[in-house]
């Protein structure tokens, strides 16, 4: 994951409205009842997956509303620390606050917010900003792990008779109370409460705190969570369930209300269809469905009095998309939706979310794709990501565990000792899975190819192959740097990647490169957009745009380098289609939008558009063994089904306009998902 945990977590409380019912309202009167200690210390510690240690922050409470909170949290390689320092104002709004630190990519940490004389100020190295007000609002940080200001902001939210409160630079926050629990604690038995602040992000985030707005637990979807050192960490795991679960209820509520059970049999009437296996596009026709299946594709008008119609006249239907490298939670189902998204493959989570969210998805109890899994591991140690074996027979039972659960593949990490990748290997084709992951630290992608690698993550580990081999300890940040540095200097035309080339393609070797996120690595300079997001930005909520000005990579004065890196990256793109090795577009950042981008990226380097939409579609299905039912318009296969406003084969961007959705025998409007998660819809839907 190069940043799905940043996403989940920055801003902080990015999170969109969140239904009230069966849920308690927040009571100022109740809160105002207790108070923190002044001059307090509290101290937490954080946890990856619930069991590995991962890291403290520490906050401090001074007694003249000064707050100070220190944060060292680190996974996968990646070390992020945060100092805060805010002050409050007698009103219990930030009245100065600086943030510094170093991102978990080594760049530079530097916020600041003050409000004197009536002028609210704030800037980070993306961005920065005034405005003149006497307007009370309190200051939500861009840069995440400020649990002080967290606590902060839901009293002073909860102060005021509606439970809200604006926000700098903008937007407004409403809070509200969704769950109590009663925990096992060392002092005794506690009871916590569930916070949720929407009404400024997408999709819920929520806090845990004490009786007196004190934050307790903080869980990141079960990969890193929080919670006061000294207690048990089982409290964790039980309150990312009961967490979960309110998710759960969010998303439902959202189904109910956006989602259009289609009627038995529906016509799509004078219609271009998107032919992606012949790479054309088919005029005028008329596509009939029923039972989420395709039953005709014709010329010819179709009779069925009893058939729903929808007159696709200036329109062209074509596949869902697909994501093959995502790492979602109940959240992104929205948003892979709207965005035409019907199909993706989890590269690897925390099973029992990733379990949960395949039923909740499969039986349509919330929005989102169809899921297909592939199982994490890691060997562990100090750069251990996710699930992680002691020992090779360890990691064998694990195989075996993925297998019985159904799962498609294996993904393997950084960590692993290359002496097990074949070994493993072995195991999973013999469950009929595939192998695939990251490189290994000491090991090269020719070595894992001929261990028994069937596709390579992230594009950054082919030019790897070249540029460390199995020189170098790729578990750190090096395969990145080095990235930045020296791929653009890799001569495609050497003998030595040719050579590699036809191994890939000799063992039918996919590539999911990831290209969007490594993209915006590369090329992403201060005070500009994210130009995976560069063309979204503007709908955007603000707090999440905002984020996006921020660069993650540190290219430590190396950015003209780093741009020509990223224009060898393109090259490889098409030098890899050329060759006849596929490549499959995936994530690894925001749910859509970086699919869109990634496959914008891919007909930019010079591969055929027809191709492209290709890949994005009956190309991803075959890979997960599923090209029999999915990936095309055609009869008999699943009505997994995206109707878009422009022909993607002339305009491959016409696949962000979207005008309606269907999944099997479900329609939704896209413009009705991307409002209910604050995102300004890009086109009207179509009417139903």
């Amino acid at each position: 994951m190069l940043r799905s945990f940043q996403t989940a977590v920055l801003p902080l409380f990015a999170v969109a409205l969140i239904a009230g019912c069966g849920r308690e309202e927040s009571s100022s009167e109740v809160i105002a009842a207790a108070d923190t200690p002044v001059g307090s210390v509290a101290r937490y510690d954080w946890y990856m997956q619930g069991t590995t240690p991962a890291g403290q922050t520490t906050i401090t409470k001074n007694g003249d509303g000064r707050i100070t909170n220190e944060s060292f949290v680190h996974w996968n390689n990646r070390e992020w620390t945060v100092n805060s320092e805010l002050q409050l104002d007698e009103n219990g709004r930030i009245a100065s606050q600086k943030i510094s630190g170093i991102s978990p990519f080594k760049s530079v940490i530097d916020e600041y917010f003050t409000y004197e004389n009536g002028v609210a100020s704030w800037g980070t190295p993306g961005e920065n900003g005034s405005v003149e007000t006497d307007k009370p609002a309190f200051y939500l940080a861009d840069e995440g792990l400020s649990f002080g200001a967290a606590g902060a902001m839901v009293k002073a939210a909860v102060s005021n008779i509606d439970n809200s409160i604006d926000l700098f630079p903008n937007g407004r926050a409403r809070v509200e109370k969704v769950r109590d629990v009663a925990v096992d604690t060392p002092d005794g038995e506690q009871t916590v409460s569930l916070y949720a602040v929407h009404g400024i992000g997408f999709t819920p985030n929520y806090l845990w705190f004490d009786k007196n707005l004190d934050v307790v637990s903080f869980d990141g979807d079960g990969y890193l969570g929080m919670i006061p050192e000294g207690w048990d960490v089982s409290v964790l795991k039980e309150l990312s369930a009961v967490q979960s679960e309110v998710d759960g209820e969010f998303i439902t509520e959202l189904a109910s209300d956006l989602a259009t059970p289609a009627q038995d049999r529906l016509v799509f009437e004078n219609i271009d269809v998107v032919d992606v296996v012949n790479g054309v596009l088919i005029e005028d026709q008329n596509v009939l469905v029923g039972a989420g299946k395709i039953i005709a594709v014709s010329a010819a008008a179709i009779d069925d009095a009893n058939a729903m119609r929808i007159d696709g006249n200036g329109l062209s239907l074509m596949p869902g998309l697909w994501d093959m490298h995502a790492h979602f939670s109940l959240s992104d189902g929205v948003l892979n939706i709207a965005g035409g998204i019907t199909n993706v493959r989890n590269i690897g989570g925390v099973h029992e979310k990733t379990i949960e969210l395949t039923a909740k998805h499969d039986s349509g109890e919330v929005i989102g794709p169809n899921t297909f899994r592939a199982g994490f591991m890691d060997k562990a140690g100090p750069y251990a990501s996710g699930w992680a074996a002691e020992s090779l027979q360890q990691a064998l039972e694990r195989v075996d565990f993925y297998a019985e659960h159904g799962y498609i593949q294996i993904k393997l990490y950084s960590s692993i000792e290359p002496d097990w990748v074949a070994p493993i290997a072995e195991r999973a084709h013999s469950h009929g899975m595939r192998v695939s992951g990251h490189i290994p630290a000491f090991m090269s992608a020719e070595q894992a190819v001929r261990a028994g690698y069937d596709e390579i993550q992230h594009i950054n580990m082919v030019f790897l192959n070249f540029l460390a081999g199995d020189r170098e300890d790729t578990r750190q940040q090096i395969r990145f740097t080095l990235y930045g540095d020296e791929a653009g200097n890799l001569d495609l035309e050497s003998d030595e990647v040719q050579d590699f080339f036809a191994l890939l393609k000799d063992n039918n070797v996919a590539i999911d490169p990831t290209a969007a996120i490594f993209d915006t690595s590369l090329r992403h300079l201060a005070g500009s957009p994210d130009p995976t997001f560069a063309a979204v930005i503007d709908n955007l909520p603000p707090s999440v745009a905002r984020s996006r000005y921020n660069v993650q990579m540190n290219k430590r004065g190396e950015e003209e380098a780093w741009l020509r890196s990223a224009e060898n990256q393109a090259a490889m793109l098409k030098a890899l289609h050329d060759y006849g090795i596929q490549i499959i577009p995936g994530s690894d950042d925001m749910a859509a939008f970086t699919v869109h981008r990634e496959i914008e990226l891919y007909a930019e380097a010079g591969i055929p558009v027809a191709d492209v939409l290709r890949i994005a579609t009956l190309d991803s299905a075959r890979i997960t063994g599923v090209a029999d039912r999915k990936g095309s318009i055609e009869v008999g296969k699943d009505s997994d089904l995206i109707l878009v406003d422009g022909n993607p084969l002339q305009d491959v961007s016409a696949i962000r306009r979207a005008v309606l959705v269907m999944k099997g025998d479900t329609l939704y409007r896209p413009e009705e998902l991307y409002s209910s998660i604050g995102i300004k819809p890009f086109v009207p839907s179509i009417e139903l």
